[in-house]
């Protein structure tokens, strides 16, 4: 295998990890892992939209774009484990590669109806710990399906940076108002508070807040102000919605 060759895999890896929601750290340490496995010991730099490989002792080296998406955290645990694999001799350099190639090409994702219905149960979870009404529970429910429904559509058909966490937290506002015609005891702002925790971004938080306390502090920094853009986006689409509907 080649110099070049073993680059390759390494980024493509690297690309697979980053993508699917891996901490820079994380992507780093693998694909220098491999680039040792497979003979050719390697220096790696990740930020939030790209994998940079390099020979640790030549001028080779390979920049890959990411583009960050959905979370798939079963994807970044099956790299791990083949990574560990190919490090620990249990797999080939070939056996290495073609399983890494049946998983970037048949990443395993859950069914879009299976991921709002999701969503509406996860918007009824924060009020689990505080008191709320049945009908409350419904709502919220009904919200959070439609808003994540929103912020689904929107994602699949628009490429503007963050168009669609505005979109879903419009649907919210708009939602939540219409829920307090229902019964006027209902308040917009618990049902909101319910409806948005699909859309928050907590994990990509929480992987910030852990790169900083591991010292890597501007891919955390970058992770952090990515997560606030994101949380701004979200709560504009959300005040806008219920101002409108206030007015009407």
């Amino acid at each position: 295998m080649t110099n070049d060759e073993i680059i390759n895999i390494a980024s493509e890896t690297g690309r697979l990890l980053l993508i699917g929601g891996a901490e820079s750290f994380r992507t780093e340490d693998t694909v220098e892992r491999i680039g040792n496995a497979l003979g050719l010991p390697l220096t790696c730099y990740v930020t939030l939209t790209a994998v940079m490989v390099s020979e640790k002792n030549g001028s080779k080296a390979k920049v890959i774009k990411a583009k960050p998406g959905a979370f798939n955290l079963r994807t970044v645990d099956e790299i791990n484990t083949l990574s560990r694999a190919l490090t620990d001799k249990k797999i080939s350099d070939v056996e290495f590669i073609a399983q890494l190639n049946q998983i970037k090409h048949h990443i395993i994702d859950y069914p879009s109806f299976l991921k709002i219905i999701s969503a509406g149960l996860v918007s009824m979870a924060p009020m689990l710990v505080a008191k709320a009404t049945f009908l409350e529970y419904v709502l919220m429910f009904v919200t959070g399906l439609l808003g994540y429904l929103a912020y689904y559509l929107t994602a699949k058909r628009s490429t503007t940076p963050y168009a669609p966490e505005f979109i879903g937290g419009f649907a919210i506002g708009v939602f939540a108002i219409l829920g307090t015609l229902i019964n006027s005891h209902v308040t917009p702002s618990t049902i909101v508070l319910g409806a948005v925790m699909p859309l928050v971004p907590g994990l990509a938080i929480t992987n910030a807040l852990r790169e900083m306390v591991r010292g890597d502090v501007i891919s955390g920094i970058v992770r952090t102000v990515n997560s606030m853009i994101v949380l701004t986006s979200l709560a504009i689409g959300v005040w806008i919605a219920i101002e409108l509907m206030n007015m009407i």
